[in-house]
C-alpha cells in the first residue's frame, strides 16, 4: 500500500465518520514542517516514516494498550450513560405493569450488578475485546464502572458522580487518569438519576412482549425496544461516538424487580471508536438491590503516580508516522463541526 492510498483512506475515513464532506491531508508538507523541526525529532522515526511499508491505520492505533484501554474507557462510559438515562422508552398495553415496576424501583436507593460487554467490529466474528463489569449505582452519588479483562485484573474504572458532577476514568494498568467536568445538560441528567430510571425506558414507548422464561431460578417476563435517539451528548459532538442503533431487553421478575438485561448498540465510524464501525453487546446480571456499598467506592483517589492522559496526543503518537498528525486531524474535524452547527444557528436565528 502507497502513501498516496494510505491518504486517500484516511481522508475518506474522517469524512465519513465526521459527516463533514472531503479532508484532504498533505503528506509532503507534513513531512517537510516535521523534518524543519531538526533535532528535536528522533532521526529513527523520520526513516521509520519515510520507509517501512503501511499498516492499516486503526491496527496501528489499537497496537497501543493505552489506546485501546482509553477507547474501551471511553465506550464504557458512553454505554453507562446510556443505561442511566431517564428518557422512557416503553409504554403502550404494558404501560400499567411498568408503571408498578417504576414504582418498585423508586424505593431502591442503591444497586449493584455485574456484565458481560463484549467489542466487535461489525462484519467481524472476533470481538475486539471482552471484559467483565461490576456497576455500583447510587442515588445520592452516581455510577462507578469497574471493567476487567478476561484474566481477572482490572483495566479501567470510569466514575460518573454527581457531586462534584464530573465523569474520571482511571485507566489502572497504564497509570493515567482522564478527568471530565459534566455539561450543564448532563448534570440535569445526573440529578434525574434514580434505579427507577433502568425502568422508565420501558415506560413511555412501544415495547415487544418476550413473553415468559426462568432465569437463576425466577420467572420472568421480557420485553424489548429499539431506539437511536439516546445519546445523552449533544448533536455537535455525535462524531465522537456516533451511535446508529440501540436495543434493549429486559426481564422482570414476580416481585417486579429486573432480573437481567441485555443491551446492543451499534455505532458508526467516530473519533472516540477510532474510526471503525462496532457492535457492543452487554449482558447485565446478578442485580442486588439496595446492598450496603461503601462511600469510599465512589471515591476516585487517584494514585500519585498517575498521570494524566491526554487522548488527543494518544491518537497523535500512535498515526503521526503515517505523515497525518493527530492534532490535526483532531482539530480539522472540531472546527468544521463546529463551523456547520453555527452557520445552522445562524440560519435558522433569520
Amino acid at each position: 500500500m502507497n502513501h498516496g492510498n494510505d491518504e486517500d483512506r484516511l481522508d475518506e475515513m474522517i469524512a465519513r465518520a465526521a459527516d463533514i464532506g472531503k479532508v484532504e491531508f498533505d503528506r509532503k508538507t507534513w513531512l517537510d514542517r516535521l523534518a524543519a523541526q531538526g533535532p528535536s525529532l528522533d532521526s529513527r522515526q523520520m526513516h521509520h516514516t519515510k520507509s517501512e511499508p503501511h499498516k492499516k491505520i486503526w491496527r496501528t492505533v489499537m497496537e497501543s494498550r493505552v489506546t485501546k484501554y482509553s477507547v474501551a474507557a471511553t465506550i464504557l462510559v458512553v454505554v453507562s450513560l446510556v443505561l442511566s438515562d431517564p428518557f422512557g422508552l416503553f409504554g403502550g398495553r404494558h404501560g400499567v405493569v411498568l408503571a408498578e415496576v417504576v414504582e418498585r424501583m423508586n424505593e431502591v436507593k442503591t444497586m449493584t450488578l455485574k456484565e458481560k460487554r463484549v467489542y466487535y467490529e461489525i462484519g467481524k466474528d472476533e470481538p475486539l475485546l471482552k471484559t467483565n463489569v461490576i456497576q455500583y449505582l447510587s442515588f445520592d452519588r452516581g455510577i462507578v464502572d469497574e471493567q476487567y479483562g478476561e484474566d481477572g485484573r482490572l483495566q479501567a474504572r470510569a466514575y460518573i458522580l454527581k457531586d462534584p458532577p464530573q465523569i474520571v476514568i482511571v485507566l489502572v494498568e497504564d497509570k493515567k487518569y482522564v478527568k471530565l467536568p459534566l455539561t450543564d445538560s448532563a448534570a440535569r441528567l445526573m440529578e434525574r438519576l434514580t434505579p427507577r430510571a433502568i425502568v422508565e425506558y420501558f415506560k413511555a414507548g412501544d415495547s415487544t412482549d418476550l413473553g415468559t422464561t426462568t432465569i437463576d431460578g425466577h420467572e420472568v417476563t421480557g420485553f424489548e425496544t429499539r431506539d437511536s435517539g439516546l445519546f445523552p451528548i449533544s448533536a455537535q459532538y455525535r462524531f465522537l461516538f456516533p451511535i446508529k442503533d440501540i436495543k434493549w431487553q429486559f426481564w422482570i421478575s414476580k416481585d417486579l424487580l429486573p432480573v437481567a438485561a441485555d443491551l446492543e448498540v451499534t455505532t458508526g465510524r467516530g473519533l472516540f471508536t477510532l474510526f471503525k464501525e462496532l457492535r457492543i453487546t452487554c449482558h447485565d446480571y446478578d442485580m442486588e438491590y439496595d446492598p450496603d456499598v461503601p462511600s469510599a467506592v465512589f471515591d476516585p483517589n487517584i494514585p500519585a503516580d498517575y498521570t494524566p492522559l491526554n487522548l488527543e496526543s494518544t491518537i497523535e503518537e500512535s498515526v503521526a508516522w503515517l505523515g497525518v498528525g493527530g492534532l490535526p486531524v483532531v482539530g480539522i474535524v472540531v472546527r468544521r463541526r463546529w463551523r456547520r452547527v453555527r452557520q445552522r444557528e445562524v440560519r435558522m436565528a433569520t
